[in-house]
This record gives structure tokens, C-alpha cells and sequence, in this order.
């Protein structure tokens, strides 16, 4: 009798405890700490911030953070040893074997520059080598120096073996420069180890590049509401908000980097026709898709083609969408994203 007085019990403290287990499951399905943990360092020549706000995920931002680290190392034209330096200095001369990741990015670099007919061209790095924007140095180039690289900003030169796993440029004097597509491939990548690693709620920021994963922490149906830059003011000031839940959001303008001569400014959004930064009426752009590395390479794109041409191109495109601020404080968006954007200064007027 005393054993099965025990037993009974025992089952109903078992009983008992699972209650409360599954109490605490539905009030924080999610494993949701009392404050994020974050992390900010200086890679990719940004900043580089990622917020997790699940619960002993300490590990996860340190590998999030070595993967970060680990292709800037293989993708940055500004450091020698980097594969895309190799591929630069063998121009001309022979194919360069790379990592699966760096030629992963080129061939969609290629993709895209195809698609945008050229609007987007991974090739623009002996003109971005003369302009230095961004750099101490920046400078507007000698005429005769920057009519001379024209000839060698064509995507069309570059060779993919991919048994081979290679690249090679064509032509002497050519350079790639990844960095219109290659940030967002790495943010992509930092949301990935951190899915691996069991995170289902964060922020990843690579100066611009922003993937967000899961829903926001205000309840499990309830999307992230990003702000979007306010192209007027320093970076981190908003003008509005957008709607969004495991997606990415990659903006850029002509106020990310710049530079002043004679009393005239230069960003750092490149024609590869021409050789200098677009002249036309946008100051701000947002690309919202599935991930950032697509993102990256059609936010170029759709600047290239200007307001008009570029709601064209968005809306054509399944699983994107745009926010284009212009230099009058005018916003347009693309269909699909309109009653997600919120205007929060009234300086700013939303275009019908």
C-alpha cells in the first residue's frame, strides 16, 4: 500500500511539473532572453552589428562572427591576400582557382549583370581603384586615366570553369570588385550559422545589409519594423518604417560614401558607361527580398535604371520589392510593399 501511495505520488508531481514546463513553453515559445545579446565590431569597412535574442546563444554570435571574418578575408579587393586580389593580378594572364563561396558569388554577380544588362557589372573595380571613395584618398580620377579602364569594365571578359572551380579576366588591367554583392552574401551567411545554431530570433546589420530572422520580439505573428534611412542625415537616423519577417532589406544612397572636390560631392555609385557616380534624381533605395546578396546586386540595378524604369524592373520580379527616396523627399515603392511602409517625418511625402 505504502509503495503505491509513493507511486501515485510520484506521477502526480511528474504531473505537476510537465504542467508548469509546458506553462512556461507557451509563455516564451521561443526561448526569448531578457535582453539581447549583441555584438558590434568594424569588418567589411563597416560596421558590422548582430543582436540575437534567444536565450544562451553566446556561441552561436561567435561563430556568426568567425564566418563574417573568415570571407572578408576571401572577398575584399583591398587586402592582398584575399582570392579576389589573386583573381585581379592574374588578369589577363591566367584562370585563378577559388573557394566554392567566392566563385558562388561571382556566377551570381554574372547572373545579374546579364539580367541588368550591365547596369550591374562586378568588373567596375579598376574604375572604383581610381576613385578610392571611401578612402582617405578619394579623389575624382585624371580623365585620360579613367577612359583608359572603360575598355576593362566589361562583365563579358570574365571566364567561369566551374570543374575547375576558376576564374579568369580576360583582358590585362582588369579588376572585380564583389562589394555590390559580396556584403550581402555574407550577411546571408551570418543568418545561416546563426539558423544552425538554433537562433530563430535576431538582427543581423552589415552596414546597410540587414537580414532579420524569425518575427520581432513583440509576439510570434508579429513582423520586424525596420526603419529605413533617412538619406538627408547621418546613418541610423529614419524617416519611416517597413514591415518585414525572416527577410533582408539592403539599402544604399549617395549619402553612404562620399566625397567632396571644388565644391561638388561624389558618391560612390558608379556608371560603368561613363565612369562616374549616377547623376539622377534618387538619393535613397531599399531592395526587400529573400536574401541580401540578390538584394545587393539589384539595389545597384535599380538605382542604375532610375525611379521609373526601376518600379518597372520590381515589380516584374517575384519575392522583391523596393523603396526609393528622392533627392525632392519624395518615397515610391514598389506594388506589393506599399501598405507595409510607414512615413513617420512629415518632411518626406509618400507618392501615389
Amino acid at each position: 500500500m505504502k509503495n503505491h501511495k509513493k507511486i501515485t505520488l510520484t506521477l502526480m508531481s511528474l504531473t505537476v511539473l510537465l504542467l508548469i514546463l509546458t506553462a512556461c513553453a507557451k509563455e516564451n515559445p521561443r526561448d526569448l532572453a531578457d535582453e539581447p545579446i549583441e555584438r558590434t565590431e568594424f569588418l567589411l569597412g563597416t560596421i558590422a552589428n548582430i543582436k540575437v535574442y534567444n536565450e544562451n546563444s553566446e556561441d552561436a554570435l561567435d561563430k556568426a562572427f568567425e564566418r563574417v571574418t573568415q570571407l572578408d578575408d576571401w572577398f575584399a579587393m583591398q587586402k592582398e591576400d584575399s582570392e579576389i586580389s589573386e583573381v585581379n593580378r592574374q588578369a589577363g594572364i591566367a584562370p585563378v582557382e577559388v573557394s566554392e563561396e567566392v566563385f558562388h558569388v561571382m556566377e551570381r554577380a554574372l547572373y545579374y549583370a546579364e539580367e541588368s544588362e550591365g547596369a550591374f557589372d562586378p568588373t567596375i573595380g579598376a574604375m572604383t581603384s581610381l576613385w578610392n571613395i571611401g578612402q582617405e584618398n578619394a579623389a575624382v580620377p585624371d580623365e585620360d586615366k579613367l577612359n583608359d579602364v572603360l575598355d576593362v569594365v566589361d562583365y563579358s571578359l570574365v571566364e567561369l570553369d566551374e570543374e575547375k572551380q576558376t576564374i579568369f579576366l580576360k583582358e590585362e588591367g582588369m579588376k572585380v570588385d564583389l562589394g555590390g554583392i559580396a556584403k550581402g552574401y555574407i550577411t546571408d551567411e551570418a543568418a545561416r550559422i546563426l539558423k544552425k545554431e538554433g537562433v530563430n530570433t535576431a538582427i543581423i546589420d552589415l552596414g546597410g545589409d540587414i537580414v532579420v530572422v524569425g518575427n520581432s520580439t513583440r509576439g510570434e505573428t508579429e513582423p520586424w519594423r525596420v526603419g529605413i534611412q533617412d538619406p538627408f542625415t547621418e546613418r541610423g537616423e529614419i524617416m519611416g518604417l517597413v514591415e518585414l519577417a525572416d527577410s533582408a532589406i539592403v539599402t544604399s544612397g549617395i549619402y553612404e560614401r562620399n566625397f567632396e572636390e571644388d565644391g561638388k560631392s561624389y558618391h560612390h555609385l558608379l556608371d560603368p558607361e561613363t565612369g562616374y557616380p549616377f547623376d539622377n534624381n534618387i538619393s535613397g533605395i531599399s531592395i526587400i527580398a529573400d536574401n541580401a546578396m540578390d538584394g545587393d546586386a539589384i539595389a545597384t540595378a535599380a538605382f542604375a535604371m532610375g525611379v521609373e524604369k526601376g518600379l518597372t524592373y520590381i515589380n516584374e520580379m517575384a519575392g522583391v520589392d523596393i523603396i526609393y527616396v528622392t533627392k525632392d523627399r519624395k518615397v515610391y515603392t514598389s506594388e506589393n510593399i506599399s501598405e507595409k511602409v510607414s512615413i513617420s517625418d512629415d518632411s518626406f511625402e509618400k507618392a501615389e
